[in-house]
Order: C-alpha cells, then structure tokens, then sequence
C-alpha cells in the first residue's frame, strides 16, 4: 500500500524466533521467524486446562495443514 508507515526494525536484536529442535540431534525441525510478530490469544476463551489443551490441539491441527502443503508442494516438483 502506498500510505502504508513504514517500520524499521534492528536486524537481529528485534527479530523473533521459535523453533522446534529434535531431542536427538539438536537439530531444528522448524522455526518461526518475524519482525514485529505477534502471537496472541483470546484469553476471553481460555480458561482452564481443557481450554488449553484445546487451544493447543487447533495449532497441531493448524500446523499440520500447513506442513502437509509443503510436502504435497515439494513432492510435485
């Protein structure tokens, strides 16, 4: 967009990361980079260890959508 603000971030000190590292190897499985990442939950909806779990099994299941895609997408080319 061309009113859009433009924001300036530090290259390494205000970049966020999660990762996922296997037990074994150490070595990571997957990662979540991003500047100005934001995770957030409605916490209006969770409200007790059910919810928590509940809340955690839609990311699973969100994750795994996403991680079938790449693989469906690398085994057709």
């Amino acid at each position: 967009m061309e009113n859009e603000p433009k924001v300036i971030f530090n290259s390494e000190s205000d970049l966020t990361s999660f990762k996922v590292v296997t037990s074994e190897s150490g070595k990571t499985m997957f990662e979540i980079l991003g500047y100005g990442l934001e995770i957030n939950f409605n916490m209006e909806y969770i409200n007790s260890i059910e919810d928590v779990e509940a809340a955690a099994n839609g990311i699973s299941d969100l994750f795994r959508r996403i991680i079938m895609e790449k693989l469906i997408g690398r085994q057709q080319q």
